[in-house]
């Protein structure tokens, strides 16, 4: 590091869920570790509504954290809130700089198309510029021509005030394209990764016992927790010992909870569960993820890395990582689907072994964290050159 001028890292998140908070942290800790900068801190700007249990998570990393609290609003009303009352970035930027002594500093926002709102960003004090990654894109705007035109306007401030754009997975870029009217060439490709964890490992499964799924996720329809449900139960009607096994939070939770009241030797409910690549995953036999759309989820690359076997919808990025009847099992979004591609699993161990095994071997490859980190550094040295 002494051989170029330091450089801090700022990662700035509006009400960071599920994946990309546990993307932030992650990355966050990893980066750290990799004393290629002079420190690296998260931005955090939160209303009522962000869980106690990430604040609980919040304490325990040995990271700066800036904090701006927001009133609580839903959607784009949301997002134009911070364009018209800024949260205050650049004294968060100018802070890290003066404690860390760094002369640059990179603020790496992670809402997508919607950090246009915290842009432009401006110092007198230090040498900064932004990435803003895209952690995975939607199709639903283009029937609502009100938002679309909002949500164009937020992603064309990105390009407009230098912001270097990433994706995790290829296919957010032709909704970029189509949706936002962002040109697929303004973006690099980097994937999610983990830190390995090499003694956690998931259930073998033997055909002993009772069979174990897991869903972890945000508790919505569009993840496919309720497909899940129905997939178990079919497969119990027919007698099979499977079990599902739900983690997450959501606007769905009550639902969730009133059918593992009334299915208890079916369905358990765990709410949310700190670092469920090692409280969690390594219980299950296979992982569901019947999502309406994704960018390349967490829970996925997590679910890899613990050679756990995952059963999921050909959407957005997870056929970038998974690779049917070799590395997981992609199937159309359906319960009787859903519970065919369970009952192979679990009438064929040999299957799930092999699935598993080659799946730890493709994490290992390419998303391992350390992959990950030096793809940003690449990103971050471009983004100062330019």
């Amino acid at each position: 590091m002494s051989d170029k001028p330091k450089i801090a890292v700022l990662h700035v998140m509006l009400n960071p869920l599920t994946g990309p908070w546990n993307v932030m942290r992650q990355l966050c800790m990893a980066q750290q570790d990799a004393l290629l900068y002079s420190e690296v801190a998260l931005g955090l700007i939160t209303d009522s509504s962000w869980p106690a249990a990430y604040e609980e998570e919040l304490k325990d990393l040995s990271i700066r954290a800036y904090r701006r609290r927001t009133f609580r609003i839903f959607g784009t009303a949301q997002q134009l809130l911070q364009f018209v009352f800024r949260p205050g970035i650049e004294r968060w930027v100018e802070d890290l700089a003066a404690r860390s002594g760094a002369g640059r500093v990179i603020v790496h926002f992670h809402n997508s198309w919607i950090s246009g709102v915290f842009l432009p960003l401006r110092s007198k004090q230090v040498s900064l510029t932004s990435v803003a990654t895209f952690h995975g894109m939607t199709a639903q705007l283009n029937g609502r021509p009100v938002r679309r035109w909002l949500h164009r306007w937020m992603a064309s401030r990105l390009p407009r005030y230098g912001a270097w754009l990433t994706s995790v997975d290829a296919a957010n870029l032709g909704l970029a394209d189509t949706v936002l009217r962002l040109n697929p060439k303004l973006f690099r490709l980097v994937a999610n990764g983990v830190a390995d964890m090499p003694h956690v490992r998931c259930s073998e499964w033997l055909n002993e016992g009772e069979f174990r799924v897991g869903h972890v996720g945000s508790i919505t329809e569009r993840k496919g927790w309720r497909l899940a449900a129905d997939a178990v139960l079919r497969l119990r009607a027919e007698g099979l010992n499977v079990r599902l096994l739900i983690a997450g939070l959501g606007p769905e939770e009550d639902q969730v909870q009133a059918m593992a009241r009334e299915h208890p030797e079916a369905i358990e409910f765990l709410g949310h569960v700190t670092n469920p690549r090692s409280n969690l995953l390594p219980r299950l036999h296979a992982l569901s993820i019947m999502s309406v759309h994704e960018g390349l989820p967490m829970t996925l690359i997590e679910a890899m890395s613990v050679g756990l076997p995952v059963v999921a919808t050909d959407v957005g990025g997870i056929p970038e990582a998974v690779t049917n009847n070799k590395t997981g099992l992609l199937i159309p979004r359906k319960s009787e689907e859903l519970a065919e591609a369970i009952r192979t699993l679990y009438q064929s161990p040999e299957k799930c072994s092999r699935l598993g095994m080659a799946s730890r071997a493709e994490f290992e490859r390419r998303f391992e964290l350390r992959h990950i980190v030096k793809e940003y550094d690449a990103v971050y040295s471009g983004a100062f050159a330019s």
